[in-house]
């Protein structure tokens, strides 16, 4: 937002945003790569309510609450609009914001950490011979299942929904970790990654159910060839205000998004 507006200017910018919402799902269900730029748009979009507010623009002043308001349209009976202005200049949300440390899903996340940390330990992909990946039970649904599918995505948009392949790619990154190279169409192919995620378990673990939805855990347990066995829990996810990145990494994720 620009410095400069006052309550009305605000009021407007908000009303011009809610009527560009949008972030439909469905090209999760059917395909498409939309997604992606989402959060990009939105942010776009505020960018742009707020510029054509301070050159005159008008926005309804009922723009969120509203009969045929963002939230009635979103959210019909289930919205709540009291909570959009609870604590209003005294609880921030900014302090809560997350930096996604991956170009994937976030519920991949805690298992790729996992994953850095065991080959950081010293964990040879090569050694490899089982791969369980536990993570809390709804979870699932979105990482895992099909199995088949999500052992071999599709394309790189798919493995980046692939709780079997982000694990792979962590095994088998570069330096950085887990990057936007690892979710080519071509990456997806890799005959490397895809062996290895052939290895991948998923499964509900029970500690990561408990703290399900609040955060989205996992735990990555591995057997290699001369029958060790390994484990790696990440509890918090790394980028939110319990574990957050560093300038530097925030700074490398800026300058490193396409």
């Amino acid at each position: 937002m620009r410095q400069g507006q006052d309550e009305a200017g605000i009021a407007s910018a908000a009303g011009i945003a809610a009527s560009m919402g949008a972030g439909l799902l469905e090209a999760n269900r059917t395909g498409g790569t939309v997604k992606r730029v989402h959060c990009g748009w939105a942010a776009r979009c505020g960018v742009a309510a707020a510029d054509l507010a301070r050159h005159g623009l008008t926005g309804p002043p009922t723009g969120l609450e509203g009969r045929f308001g963002f939230l009635q349209a979103f959210c019909g009976d289930r919205a709540h609009p009291d909570a959009v202005v609870r604590g209003l200049g005294t609880d921030w949300e900014l302090p809560r914001v997350v930096f996604k440390p991956y170009p994937s899903n976030h519920f991949t996340h805690a298992g790729e950490d996992a994953a850095l940390r065991l080959r950081s330990q010293g964990l040879a992909p090569a050694d490899v011979t089982a791969i369980e990946l536990g993570v809390a039970k709804p979870v699932l649904r979105t990482i895992a299942e099909p199995p088949e599918a999500k052992a071999r995505p599709a394309s790189g948009y798919h493995a980046a929904f692939s709780g079997p392949y982000t694990v792979a790619a962590a095994l088998l990154g570069g330096g950085l970790g887990v990057s936007h190279e690892d979710f080519t169409d071509a990456a997806a192919r890799d005959p490397r990654r895809l062996a290895l995620a052939a290895l991948v378990r998923c499964v509900e673990d029970e500690r990561c159910s408990a703290s399900f939805p609040h955060a989205f855990p996992a735990v990555l347990r591995v057997t290699t060839r001369t029958g060790e066995e390994l484990e790696a829990r990440v509890e918090v996810n790394r980028g939110g205000p319990g574990n957050p990145l560093s300038d530097e990494e925030l700074a490398r994720k800026f300058h490193d998004t396409p």
